[in-house]
């Protein structure tokens, strides 16, 4: 084996010792962009709504001051975003921040199970 060969080995070797077994390679994320944000909020509050199953508890659960909050962030955004968002996120805000305000006023109105 040449000295070069041995290098290369010796590289490799050290490099496996330094991983674990089975170690999670390096996962791609996907673009960020801001509908994605908004979207992320959106859900939140959906999820506290009840209006959509929690992923973690696999429930539909209900936390009205949450939904909120989760509500109120997308106002601010709304507010602070003015005028520098494209049509198609503008669109997108608007929309999401009246369904999920909708969906409040409905959850409001419901009487917790």
């Amino acid at each position: 084996m040449s000295a070069e060969e041995e290098q290369t080995k010796k590289q490799t070797d050290e490099a496996q010792q330094e991983e674990p077994a089975g170690a999670a390679q390096p996962v791609e994320m996907a673009e960020l962009e801001f509908s994605h944000l908004i979207e992320t909020f959106a859900v939140q509050a959906l999820i506290s709504l009840g209006k959509v199953m929690n992923p973690i508890t696999e429930k539909y659960e209900r936390d009205l001051t949450l939904a909120k909050y989760h509500i109120g962030i997308l106002g601010v955004l709304e507010q602070k975003t003015k005028g520098n968002l494209t049509s198609d996120e503008d669109k997108l805000l608007n929309e999401l921040l009246h369904n999920v305000r909708m969906a409040y006023i409905d959850a409001s109105g419901e009487k917790k199970t």
